[in-house]
């Protein structure tokens, strides 16, 4: 299997292809997630809430227990971008990671947490707490503002996928990208002879399957929990590359193999999401599972982009 990471850094873009089909396409912007140290230029006593110059012309909007003065120094990352009229907003308790631990400043005692499925590395360890102690003596010196550390998503991405090569690309003149693109601002999909078609709600999303223009001499049952079978996958690529999550819908073709079919989707639906919860089949043969959100639609993110 043939995998690599790509990057535009012009259209703040990055993502993996995946035996030459798109398998996420994602946007960054440069300051979320990143650490700095932030000055206070107001404050509001009252709610305990400052306002911060963590880059120049930049102001964050943070809330804290711990009392600053203005013109104080305050370590502490971007976590929600800025947006409309609001500002960024700021957190002292800021978080680091590596491969094998993550590590909260205030959580946990400011100690290492391992990572789901790693092991213990006592260098590794070690590390994320010289890292974080180098962070908050920060706090001591000037310029301020200033940048410390970059920790936006494609750089936690990249640590993520370290095992594969990176490629940086223009996405708007790379055939695989472009064309995928094509497809995922279209409700109707095909996959050779069959279709299906993703409607997605704002409460819901509802995936329709269709066997189009496909024909088979099996018996009818059979054939529905073939069809069935076969767009497993293409439903739960479809979902992953458009980043949709929440409730999902699936009205499969009826068939009385509805058993054997929620084994399938157990084993493919693990190849695209980790986090997720399958409720079965209604007594009106829809097919319910809810899958956990991370950030908005990318339909919704190429339309921002004016890329759809």
């Amino acid at each position: 299997m043939k995998s690599y990471i790509f990057v535009d850094y012009k259209e703040k873009a990055f993502g993996k292809i995946v035996d030459d089909k798109l398998y996420e396409l994602k946007f960054y912007s440069p300051n979320l997630y990143n650490i700095y140290r932030a000055k206070v230029v107001d404050k509001i006593d009252s709610i305990n809430a400052y306002f911060l110059l963590y880059d120049k012309d930049k102001k964050a909007f943070l809330k804290s227990t711990k009392k600053f003065k203005i013109g104080d120094s305050v370590i502490g990352q971007i976590v929600k971008e800025e947006f409309d009229d609001k500002l960024a907003r700021f957190s002292a308790n800021f978080r680091i990671e590596n491969e094998d631990y993550y590590l909260y400043r205030f959580k946990n005692k400011g100690y290492p947490i391992l990572k789901n499925g790693r092991n213990k590395n006592a260098q590794s360890y070690n590390n994320l707490i010289d890292i974080k102690n180098s962070l908050i003596n920060e706090e001591k010196f000037n310029p301020t503002p200033k940048l410390l550390k970059t920790y936006n998503e494609f750089d936690l991405y990249l640590e993520k996928n370290k095992n594969l090569p990176c490629k940086e690309i223009n996405i708007k003149n790379n055939k695989i990208i472009f064309d995928a693109i094509k497809t995922i601002k279209d409700e109707k999909i095909y996959q050779d002879d069959l279709s299906i078609i993703i409607n997605d709600l704002e409460t819901l999303c509802f995936v329709d399957v269709n066997s189009s223009k496909k024909k088979s001499t099996m018996d009818k049952d059979d054939f529905y929990y073939k069809v069935n079978e076969e767009v497993i996958d293409f439903i739960f690529y479809n979902l992953k590359l458009r980043n949709i999550g929440g409730m999902i819908v699936i009205d499969f073709l009826k068939s009385t193999y509805n058993d054997k079919l929620i084994e399938k989707i157990n084993k493919k639906i693990k190849k695209y999401f980790k986090t997720y919860t399958i409720y079965g089949f209604t007594n009106m043969g829809l097919f319910e599972l809810s899958i956990k959100r991370e950030g908005e639609s990318l339909v919704k993110k190429l339309k921002e982009k004016e890329l759809i």
